[in-house]
């Protein structure tokens, strides 16, 4: 009873081990293997810090969600599906640092961009611009935080001067 037992459990770890070496190899063929899983949300600490104080100021007023796509923030107007592609092509890869929605119908309120270093570069520039008008355009408020200024109580007037909530 022993050895057909031993044989079977060598057996299921064989068939195991070719499945695992298979589903490797495939993963390389396929190039998935240059791809791992990140360790945090946040493409930094900042990010995060800046996070923990807006769920603290307003977490209790708004949903407040990080790395949104743009192209979850604005649509293209009805067009030709081609030219549709190329204006949605320009948005599909920004994505905004937070954007705080309202509680009841999750409605974008304000986007919120944490500027660093890198937005003193001319390519960071422009696409800060393009996101600016973007952002104009569509009525949507944007406010830009300099990494600098994470400090609790200008964070929280900064928010409540572009929502409007001076008096609140």
């Amino acid at each position: 009873m022993t050895r057909p037992l031993i044989f079977l459990i060598v057996i299921i770890g064989v068939v195991f081990l070719a499945k695992q070496l298979s589903e490797k190899k495939e993963e390389e063929k396929r190039g998935l293997s240059v791809y791992k899983r990140k360790n945090f949300l946040f493409d930094t600490v900042t990010e995060f810090n800046l996070y923990k104080i807006l769920l603290e100021l307003f977490g209790d007023r708004y949903h407040i969600f990080a790395q949104v796509n743009y192209s979850h923030l604005v649509e293209v107007k009805p067009m030709p599906f081609t030219e549709q592609r190329k204006y949605r092509s320009s948005i599909d890869r920004k994505s905004a640092d937070f954007v705080l929605c309202d509680k009841e119908r999750v409605v974008p309120q304000l986007i919120i961009e944490l500027d660093g270093g890198v937005h003193s570069f001319k390519s960071k520039k422009a696409r800060d611009k393009f996101i600016d008008d973007l952002t104009k355009i569509v009525d949507l408020p944007i406010l830009h935080i300099q990494i600098k200024n994470l400090e609790r109580e200008f964070i929280k007037n900064e928010i409540n001067n572009k929502l409007g909530l001076n008096n609140i």
